[in-house]
């Protein structure tokens, strides 16, 4: 059995990186629906505190497949990600080269 972090605790963090989400309706986000959305969002610009978030709120497979599949991550985020997850460079997809 796997630790779910509940609803309230998803909506408190929507809360407080709410300025991350500036082009979205945050009541609108689905925490599973919307997880690599999010993921990306979170690390991307939340600094540590957007990583914490990330760790806590979803599980390692939600992320890794984030972070395989989201074109939007900064090569500098991808790259730490891949590490920490044991993600084979391979997998990953590729960003733009105008990034």
């Amino acid at each position: 059995m796997t630790f779910q972090p509940s609803e309230e605790a998803f909506r408190r963090m929507l809360e407080e990186m709410r300025p991350l989400f500036w082009d979205t309706d945050v009541q609108a986000l689905d925490r599973d629906r919307n997880a690599p959305y999010i993921i990306a969002r979170l690390l991307n610009l939340g600094g540590m505190r957007g990583y914490i978030w990330t760790v806590d709120l979803f599980t390692e497979q939600q992320i890794a497949d984030a972070v395989i599949r989201r074109r939007d991550l900064r090569p500098v985020v991808r790259s730490f990600m891949a590490r920490r997850l044991n993600i084979p460079q391979e997998r990953l997809v590729q960003t733009p080269s105008w990034r």
